[in-house]
């Protein structure tokens, strides 16, 4: 029975998802581990939407993080794309059509809606139809006004809350199960996720810690979710800068923003803190008590002016 190791974001389990529809008896495993880690993997299975640590001769690779080594044992398909588009291109003729939509929920994941092929509209237009996200009293003339998005950039978030409450296997039959897109934004299970992520979202906002290096904010907290990349990314967009959130708790971080790139070779000096991933959309992982980077990353930081 081979298995399917996925990355534990919705672009990993789409593409986890999108292989086993063509390979019989396969299982999708949603990994919680190190990144990359091949540990229990055999000749037959597969990994997708990471690098293989471990050169391990007979594994599948699916993946878009670069750099690989120059010769290497396992056999790879790798592009720009995310994981979920290169497994369904790779596979297209073997997925049912009636399945194409689902890479909406990949794609979206991973931040690039216009990867979304013309076809996949056409076999699921539901993806373009439009529902409320909020209302609001327009202070300007008292009226209530109210704000609509389409489906398909709405779906993304429901299994990504899952994923973040580590609600994994629930994530994983929400994809295979749900026939339609509508499916999927109204499961009942995903809403209490999504309440859950919001509240411990506000929760670690209270009583994090957060240091303003200018271009560049850390926020230090604690956590059984997994937070960082939606703190991270949250926070980035509010303010226009590069953040790096750390969960205390397992050390794991996300750095996210324009400078993404450059705070990764900025980092290369500190043995104990690894920074890797997409420009703009990395992951990080502290080995270090906090106090020592923070203290660490400040005097480097004064050098530097």
């Amino acid at each position: 029975m081979p298995i399917l190791r996925s990355h534990h974001d919705s672009d990993g389990i789409t593409a986890g998802y999108f292989l086993s529809l063509t390979i019989p008896n396969s299982t999708i495993q949603v990994w919680d581990g190190q990144f990359g880690d091949t540990t229990g993997l055999k000749e037959g299975d597969y990994m997708v939407d990471m690098r293989p640590l471990q050169d391990l001769e007979g594994l599948s690779v699916i993946d878009h993080h670069p750099p690989y080594p120059a010769n290497h044992k396992y056999k790879l398909i790798t592009g720009m794309e995310p994981a979920s588009y290169l497994t369904w291109k790779h596979c297209k003729d073997v997925i049912p059509k009636d399945q194409w939509w689902k890479l909406a929920i990949g794609v979206l994941g991973d931040g690039q809606p216009e990867l979304i092929p013309y076809e996949v509209f056409e076999q699921c237009p539901q993806l373009l139809m439009k529902v409320k996200t909020s209302s609001y009293m327009n202070k300007y003339n008292y009226k209530w006004e109210t704000s609509y998005y389409p489906i398909y950039k709405l779906l993304s978030s429901r299994i990504n809350a899952l994923l973040r409450i580590k609600a994994y296997e629930p994530a994983v039959n929400l994809m295979k199960k749900s026939v339609t897109p509508m499916e999927i934004l109204m499961n009942k299970e995903a809403k209490v996720a999504k309440a859950k992520v919001k509240a411990e979202y506000e929760r670690i906002m209270v009583n994090c810690e957060s240091y303003n290096f200018e271009d560049l904010i850390v926020y230090l907290f604690e956590s059984d979710y997994r937070m960082a990349g939606y703190i991270s990314q949250t926070q980035s967009d509010n303010a226009g800068k590069t953040v790096l959130a750390i969960n205390k708790k397992d050390g794991n971080g996300s750095l996210r923003g324009d400078l993404a790139e450059y705070w990764k070779h900025f980092f290369k000096g500190f043995d104990y803190f690894t920074v890797d991933g997409h420009p703009g959309f990395m992951g990080a992982h502290l080995s270090e008590r906090p106090e020592i980077f923070i203290q660490d990353l400040s005097k480097k930081l004064t050098k530097r002016t």
